[in-house]
């Protein structure tokens, strides 16, 4: 499934989430790794993000949410509210979930969904 919307992961999820994401669910992902971002603040990644497009973020990190409701989207956010976990249990959780919640914040005024 192509969409015309990217997805980037946040520093501390691994990059092989990306790749499965990819691989499994035709979505284009990418890591902070990849995008060289490892080591940029929240507020430098918000910034990077809204410059590319359409650009939805995954992160565990609250602050995102408190960036992207007060300078405004995109980015989009989902916001992951779950507690460590390894990279099998997230992306059981994200490939349930994931197509369902990228058509829902491409295709609404929604900026920010939690899941939990």
């Amino acid at each position: 499934m192509q969409h015309e919307w990217q997805i980037w992961l946040d520093a501390h999820i691994s990059p092989i989430i990306a790749k499965w994401i990819k691989d499994e669910l035709g979505l284009t992902a990418k890591s902070a790794y990849t995008l060289e971002l490892l080591y940029n603040t929240d507020l430098e990644i918000y910034h990077q993000a809204k410059s590319s497009g359409k650009i939805i973020l995954i992160s565990k990190d609250t602050d995102f949410s408190e960036i992207i409701t007060r300078l405004g989207a995109p980015p989009k956010l989902i916001n992951l509210k779950i507690g460590n976990c390894d990279n099998r249990q997230l992306w059981s959780m994200l490939k349930s979930h994931l197509l369902g919640l990228v058509t829902l914040l491409s295709s609404t005024d929604i900026d920010i969904v939690d899941l939990e």
